[in-house]
């Protein structure tokens, strides 16, 4: 007896055995209860998912002896006959092979004619859309007002290029890939009927690499039952299928979850090894990590998923327990970006290796020994919670304020810089050379006797720079090194002043002024700074207020009010546009 394909074998042959497209099948079937047929149906959607197994099913549910019926017999000739596709009153015409005008006359002239024996003459033109446009022209007035005796069934997988026109006059129905579970429990079905024994996991693997698809499903379990049949390994047949075995997938994401980066490294070695295709392992691996993720933040979801088998949705349930979901997303995104980088190096096997090292390695084996810090003193005194307390002479010398984190937790001292092992007092600090620490104080009570002659000379050449820079306090030095502290609501301004270039200009300003090199650096701090502009003619953007020069440095009070007035002006111009003055200073 000759062979027959799975896909013919096992054809649907009556809406119920349909998979997957009940919405069709439903409407179908209350048209034909409720005598509601139209003469001209579309159907659309992806190859091998019974756009044209309903449509004869559709034909033979009109055409019965005992019908119209939503159930045909099977029994009656016009049954039978539509079954071995011999009958003359259903015309199956293929639209890529007779897509010209001349075939689309041929076939008006047909239609006239009355069918030889059934109820309906009915036309299924498969691929419809590969109809030229004069075709389709040809075709309009007839397929508006056919005969009461014919209908028509389009079958197509690109619906947007069949004319506007002929979509029209069409009863409309787009038919869906099909869930992997429907197509695995159709599969074991056709096993069942043929007496083969095959794993459930390796149904799903079919299933999956339908992708959804019955027909392809079908096809591949065709090409695969005489490897079943002799039992081989099931990792041969999954070769064969050019997939990745679940268990696999399991197994790499139990791994991960258990943080074993050797055993992970191990399983993409093998699978390189034997020839697995990296790149498909890697989709598999994410898309098994997105299921993971639904199981962890939507489980109601998970247990829907009808692409996962029951065998992987319970381990994936117990396993999504070890792990939180912002740490799948890392690693999820990390896959991701092995999987771009893969296109630029040619390689799938680096990049993946690397993804998983960087979220499985244990960073903490290379860390370098951290020294103990030494704990903060509590001043006897506190300050106002209002103003940062500027230590002064001596103590100044030994104040550093580089590390945000430890500030916060002085109420009004300030912490010891990371660069140094210095503490906040001289009790808890090593012993300073006393020339050193002479000359420390000397520059900090420099610069800080001149800060504001400091601002007022900036402000003549960049007066932007001075605006940021007014929000900002020195409050110690070490060696030529000033630090010069913002608030950190005011980070922003630091931000403008210690870029490399107005960093540069400010240095040079402070050298000038001191008659000395001196470098600059800027920090943070959670306190808020004293910081006055009542000696200068500074605007502070958003203080909301502008105070006039006096004694004690900067701008000189006897400049004239109207002088004051335009130097405002300018001043505001400059700090909005980021502008620049060049004055030829004295």
């Amino acid at each position: 007896m000759e062979y027959k394909a799975l896909a013919l074998k096992y054809r649907p042959q009556c809406f119920d055995d349909v998979v997957g497209q009940e919405h069709v099948t439903t409407a179908l079937k209350n048209a034909i209860l409720k005598e509601r047929v139209h003469h001209a149906y579309l159907f659309s959607g992806p190859r091998g998912i019974g756009k044209t197994s309903v449509a004869r099913i559709f034909a033979k549910s009109l055409n019965c002896e005992k019908g119209p019926s939503v159930k045909p017999c099977g029994q009656c000739l016009s049954c039978t006959e539509i079954i071995r596709a011999s009958s003359l009153d259903i015309i199956e015409i293929d639209g890529a092979s007779n897509r010209g005008i001349d075939e689309v006359r041929v076939l008006i002239e047909s239609i006239k004619l009355s069918p030889a024996r059934s109820r309906y003459k009915i036309y299924i033109i498969d691929e419809v859309h590969m109809l030229t446009q004069e075709a389709f022209n040809a075709l309009l007035k007839t397929l508006e007002e056919p005969p009461p005796h014919v209908k028509f069934i389009f079958a197509t997988t690109h619906p947007h290029k069949v004319l506007p026109t002929i979509l029209s006059r069409c009863q409309k129905f787009q038919f869906n890939l099909v869930a992997q579970e429907k197509i695995a429990a159709k599969l074991k079905k056709i096993t069942e009927a043929e007496n083969v024994k095959i794993e459930e996991n390796l149904l799903y693997a079919i299933a999956r690499a339908g992708g959804g698809s019955i027909r392809d499903a079908e096809s591949l379990l065709d090409q695969l039952m005489p490897l079943v049949m002799e039992k081989k390994p099931l990792g041969d047949i999954f070769s064969f299928l050019g997939i990745i075995d679940e268990d696999i997938l399991n197994n790499a994401v139990n791994f991960i979850i258990q943080k074993d980066l050797t055993p992970l490294l191990s399983l993409i070695d093998r699978l390189s090894r034997d020839g697995k295709d990296l790149a498909i392992f890697l989709s598999s691996l994410v898309e098994h990590l997105r299921n993971l993720l639904l199981c962890k933040v939507s489980p109601r979801t998970f247990t829907e998923l009808a692409e996962v088998s029951p065998q992987s949705k319970e381990l994936l349930g117990k396993i999504s327990a070890g792990i939180t979901a912002g740490r799948i997303l890392l690693v999820i995104d990390l896959l991701l970006e092995a999987k771009e980088h893969s296109a630029k190096l040619n390689t799938v096997r680096i990049p993946l290796e690397l993804a998983v090292i960087k979220f499985l390695y244990d960073k903490s084996k290379d860390a370098l020994p951290v020294q103990a810090a030494v704990p903060p003193v509590k001043p006897q005194n506190p300050a106002p919670a209002n103003k940062i307390s500027v230590p002064q002479g001596k103590a100044a010398a030994a104040v550093n304020l580089d590390t945000e984190e430890q500030l916060s937790k002085e109420i009004d001292a300030l912490v010891p810089d990371e660069d140094d092992a210095s503490g906040v007092s001289d009790a808890s600090s090593p012993a300073k050379d006393e020339d050193s620490r002479a000359s420390d104080d000397l520059l900090f009570s420099q610069v800080k006797a001149k800060w504001q002659e400091i601002l007022s000379h900036i402000q003549k050449v960049r007066a932007a720079i001075a605006s940021h820079l007014s929000y900002s306090l020195p409050v110690s030095s070490q060696g030529s090194l000033i630090r010069i502290a913002f608030h950190k609501n005011d980070y922003f301004h630091k931000e403008i002043v210690e870029s490399s270039k107005n960093l540069k200009f400010i240095e040079g300003v402070v050298a000038h002024i001191l008659n000395k090199p001196a470098g600059i650096k800027f920090i943070l701090v959670d306190k808020a700074l004293a910081v006055s502009t009542a000696n200068t003619n500074i605007p502070v953007s958003g203080a909301g207020h502008k105070t006039q020069g006096s004694e004690g440095g900067g701008v000189s009070a006897d400049s004239g009010a109207d002088n004051e007035k335009s130097n405002d002006f300018i001043n505001d111009l400059l700090d909005t546009f980021g502008g620049k003055l060049d004055v030829e200073n004295d």
